[in-house]
């Protein structure tokens, strides 16, 4: 021990020991460089591959799910015999919402997503059974098909099925951006120690510089180089990466899940508008009331009466799609079918408060009815938003991830060349020093 203690004195001791240190940083810094930057690239992995595409499942079972309530109500209105393309747009809503179950199940949901899954796997079957049933009595002249129709909207789709979809929304939500969070985070760790590194070097050259009368050591000089570039990579890919996955956020799925809580909202206020008529007053204008809170949550409530005023979705919508003129464009053709859809559903009710029933069903079945042909010019123009704003989100990601390719082996590789290239440098001082 104490041979050592001496030889450690000496300036080839002293050589060695700091040639030790730097390969051992070197080597550290590399390995916590290549592990951060494995971490992150899983990540941005899994906002493309499982948290995304749970969220876009989601969304689709939701709007699958609304479309199915809202249909069915319309087609009651057309006394149980639906025309061709309202009766196949419910069987496409449930077949839509049905698939979407056995895909997310399929994916290996686990925990309260399956649970939520289950929720709404047992509860669909139960609801298509009394729409059916409700159609069948209303095909008979039985006025009991409403109330059929009701408790499969009321007691089964928005207290039971709707409820387990928002909430499973929600979670994709909350792991979208945990995986968005862990993969935009910078790198700290294995940033600082790169940079220790590099003054562990320059402080080397320093030191050898002094005892040997050399103004360079060119093995140091290259380790250093190599971590220089190192901390250059990192901390540019890193920011490249995060500017996509960022863009991503903000030009793609911010957007996307506000366009998508306008269409859910345009859906539900359909259907309360199509069960507004089939209660023909049994409900004592509960739809009515909920038409108007769903339409004020859409467009925006003025302030009034000392309240304060709302801020509708659609005007959301339109401020956070602002910079993407495509989208933009989208979102004003559905504003403005909102207004045409807001004066359709007055004449609606005017008609039905007038006693005009038949009338007032026409504008709400027909296909040129005024009430349905501008709910289905909102529903288009939103649904067309959301596939524009997910490619935009999809492009964003792949580029994110393709910042980051190749990064965790080339900082290996620059670990491995300034550690060689310090036992290089340190073993030639070393040798040169010793030479008689």
């Amino acid at each position: 021990m104490g041979r050592l203690i001496r030889v450690g004195n000496t300036t080839p001791g002293l050589m060695l020991v700091t040639g030790v240190a730097l390969v051992l940083i070197s080597l550290l810094a590399g390995l916590f460089a290549v592990l951060a930057v494995g971490q992150r690239a899983d990540a941005a992995k899994a906002v493309a591959t499982g948290s995304e595409p749970l969220g876009v499942k989601t969304q689709d079972i939701y709007r699958a799910l609304a479309d199915a309530d809202a249909t069915a109500a319309a087609g009651l209105l057309e006394g149980g015999v639906e025309s061709v393309d309202v009766r196949e747009r419910y069987q496409q809503a449930i077949e839509t919402a049905s698939r979407k179950l056995i895909e997310a199940t399929a994916a290996g949901a686990s925990g309260e997503v399956a649970d939520k899954l289950a929720v709404i796997g047992v509860q669909l079957p139960e609801y298509a059974r009394l729409v059916e049933r409700a159609r069948a009595e209303t095909r008979q002249g039985n006025t009991v098909g409403a109330a059929y129709l009701r408790s499969a909207s009321k007691n089964v789709m928005r207290a039971k099925i709707l409820p387990a979809a928002t909430a499973l929304h929600d979670i994709a939500e909350k792991r979208l951006a945990g995986d968005h969070r862990d993969a935009t985070s910078t790198p700290w760790t294995p940033l600082s120690l790169l940079l220790l590194s590099l003054a562990a070097c320059a402080g080397a050259l320093w030191f050898f510089a002094r005892r040997t009368h050399r103004r360079i050591n060119i093995g140091l000089l290259i380790a250093g180089l190599a971590t220089l570039v190192s901390i250059g990579w990192l901390w540019a890919a890193s920011g490249d990466s995060r500017d996509h996955l960022d863009r991503s956020r903000s030009d793609g799925w911010g957007p996307v899940e506000t366009l998508a809580q306008a269409r859910f909202l345009t859906l539900q206020a359909h259907g309360d508008e199509s069960l507004t008529l089939v209660m023909r007053g049994s409900d004592n204008g509960q739809y009515e009331a909920d038409f108007n809170e769903v339409w004020g949550r859409l467009v925006g409530v003025d302030a009034r009466d000392g309240r304060p005023a709302v801020t509708g979705m659609l005007a959301t919508a339109e401020r956070v799609t602002r910079s993407d003129a495509g989208t933009l464009a989208k979102v004003k053709a559905a504003r403005a079918a909102a207004a045409d859809w807001k004066k359709a559903h007055d004449d609606v009710i005017t008609l039905y408060g007038n006693g005009q029933f038949e009338q007032a069903v026409a504008k709400v079945t027909k296909a040129d009815g005024a009430s349905r042909t501008a709910f289905t010019r909102i529903d288009e123009a939103l649904a067309a938003a959301v596939t524009e704003d997910q490619g935009d989100f999809a492009r964003s990601v792949r580029q994110g991830r393709d910042a980051l390719g190749g990064l965790g082996v080339g900082m290996g590789v620059l670990a491995l060349i300034a550690a060689a290239a310090t036992v290089d440098g340190v073993r030639r001082e070393v040798g040169r020093y010793n030479r008689p």
